[in-house]
């Protein structure tokens, strides 16, 4: 499942580290984090790991797990003219990832950390749950 995506400029480990951070403090520390095998990222988990952080986290470079991932936000990954700078294609993806993990069968009865997206938008809406 996708916690979050956060574009960035650079791709290095500075870039990674903050990422790390911020999903720390956002969502706990996971059981496993699966990305692909940029130095940059390692380098970065192993910095937060020597801090104490994610000191029971997993992390896992297999090509075959990260594809799975990748391939489900393929379609939104493609490029797109409407996006002018970095800030409107990061808020345009995560508009559209926010709406598709709504319509994923997999999540509707699903709870993420005691919150479902499916039961809030339907108490806004005024439907039952």
């Amino acid at each position: 499942m996708t916690l979050d995506i956060w574009l960035r400029r650079k791709r290095n480990t500075q870039s990674a580290y903050a990422f790390f951070k911020r999903l720390y403090k956002q969502f706990g520390e996971p059981k496993v984090i699966v990305t692909d095998k940029a130095p940059s990222i390692a380098s970065a988990f192993r910095k937060l790991q020597k801090q104490g952080l994610y000191s029971e986290t997993e992390h896992r470079t297999v090509k075959y797990l990260n594809n799975l991932i990748e391939q489900d936000h393929r379609p939104v990954k493609r490029r797109n003219k409407l996006y002018q700078s970095l800030r409107t294609a990061s808020t345009t993806i995560k508009g559209i990832e926010a709406l598709r993990g709504i319509y994923k069968k997999n999540r509707r009865n699903g709870t993420l950390f005691g919150f479902s997206v499916s039961t809030e938008i339907k108490v806004l809406m005024g439907i039952p749950a």
